[in-house]
């Protein structure tokens, strides 16, 4: 554990996504558990959407995935989508029951079926046919059901075997600094492509602000907030799924800002592209060193800095 500090900002915002690929939850603060953010009873990505195989369901298939709202209460959750009748599912907490597997980018992992009229619901909504086969899958165990990371030091030398999230993409926390989101901003008008973008999309865990250069956060090794202690594990590779405006749902017919991250934040090291191609950088996934609690306002601490991207 590091013992010099730096500060370098504050938490801006919080975000937890209770539903892999449906909308945010902005909350106040949560609590920072190996495999993911708690608030209450919510946590994040512990419901995903999978098909009649098991395997996920994304709104980079499906962009107005991203408008369907969840609501998480002790017993139930509540999804609602604009024109159509809200449903409820009962959660089955500290109850066992069958247990269904399921699969994020080829990890197995496993999950509880939430019954036919939420899977109805959704199948109707996603797939314009309420017997398309879609189901809902809540992971109700605490700890991370996917397999532990194999690790590699050279392009994560940082990583530990249990950094790994419920159904969230590939780690339990995501953080992003408003300094490259105006970065990207500035290049894109700079381009002339008319589109301003928010954090929402890039779908953060931790927002922060800060006097800070743009991209700052990918060389930080070891970030401190409140009494957390997270480490910089791998830098955040881009997709379609930036595309998608998470108020419209809806993806940008330019490709933006996909088009103009490849274009200044994709890697130039052979062995980064040769394991991520073209995708671009934007944010950093973080595995948790010591948990605790943050709040937005807690002071961003930094120690230590990574290899130039």
């Amino acid at each position: 554990m590091p013992s010099t500090w730096q500060q370098v900002g504050q938490v801006k915002k919080l975000y937890i996504y209770p539903v892999k690929s449906l909308a945010h939850v902005e909350v106040d603060q949560f609590k920072v558990k190996p495999s993911g953010a708690q608030d209450k009873i919510m946590v994040d990505r512990q419901f995903m959407v999978v098909d009649k195989k098991g395997k996920m369901i994304t709104a980079r298939r499906y962009p107005h995935m991203s408008l369907v709202v969840p609501t998480v209460s002790q017993t139930q959750l509540v999804l609602s989508y604009p024109g159509m009748e809200k449903v409820k599912v009962d959660i089955p907490r500290h109850v066992v029951v069958p247990r269904q597997e399921c699969e994020v980018w080829g990890e197995s992992c496993d999950g509880v079926d939430l019954g036919d009229l939420v899977g109805e619901w959704l199948s109707d909504i996603i797939l314009q046919d309420s017997q398309g086969g879609l189901r809902l899958v809540f992971h109700n165990k605490e700890v991370s059901t996917r397999p532990d990371k194999d690790g590699n030091e050279y392009l994560t030398p940082l990583e530990k075997p249990g950094d790994k999230p419920l159904y969230a993409d590939g780690y339990p926390y995501l953080l992003l600094s408003s300094s490259s989101v105006r970065e990207l901003n500035r290049v894109m008008e700079e381009d002339g492509g008319g589109l301003e973008v928010e954090e929402t999309r890039f779908r953060p865990n931790i927002y922060i602000d800060g006097d800070i250069p743009a991209f700052a956060e990918d060389k930080w090794t070891f970030i401190k907030i409140g009494d957390c202690v997270f480490r910089n594990v791998k830098l955040c590779t881009r997709c379609v799924y930036v595309t998608v405006d998470p108020e419209t749902g809806e993806k940008d017919h330019q490709g933006e800002p996909l088009k103009t991250l490849r274009k200044f934040r994709s890697s130039l090291d052979k062995e980064e592209k040769k394991a991520y191609g073209t995708s671009p950088f934007f944010g950093v996934n973080l595995g948790v060193e010591a948990m605790g609690s943050i709040k937005v306002g807690d002071q961003v601490m930094v120690s230590g800095t990574v290899k130039d991207v």
